[in-house]
C-alpha cells in the first residue's frame, strides 16, 4: 500500500513541475526578444518564475517597475546600475500600463 501512495505522490509532483515549466516557457516565449529580456531570464528568474514577473503585466506603470527592479537589486539581486534603466524600460514596454 506504501507503494502506491508513493507512486500516486510521484506522479503528482512530476505531472505539477511539468506544467509549472510549461507555463515558464509559455510566458517566455511570449515577450519579445532583447536585452531586457535576457537581464530578466538572468536576473529575475534566480530567484523567481518568470510567471512571478509576468502575472503583473499591465499592473505597474515605469516608475512603479522602477522601484520594483531596485528593489529586488537591494535585495540582492544581479542587476547593475546600466541594467536597471534597460531592465525597467523593457518591463514597462512589454508588461507595463
Amino acid at each position: 500500500m506504501r507503494w502506491v501512495i508513493a507512486c500516486v505522490v510521484g506522479f503528482v509532483v512530476m505531472v505539477s513541475l511539468s506544467a509549472s515549466g510549461a507555463r515558464a516557457v509559455a510566458a517566455q516565449d511570449d515577450l519579445p526578444e532583447g536585452e531586457g529580456k535576457k537581464i530578466l531570464l538572468s536576473s529575475c528568474t534566480a530567484c523567481h518564475e518568470l510567471t512571478e514577473v509576468t502575472k503583473f503585466r499591465g499592473y505597474y506603470n515605469r516608475d512603479q517597475w522602477h522601484d520594483i527592479v531596485m528593489t529586488m537589486k537591494e535585495y540582492g539581486a544581479p542587476i547593475d546600475d546600466r541594467q536597471v534603466d534597460v531592465l525597467t524600460d523593457y518591463l514597462t514596454k512589454h508588461l507595463g500600463r
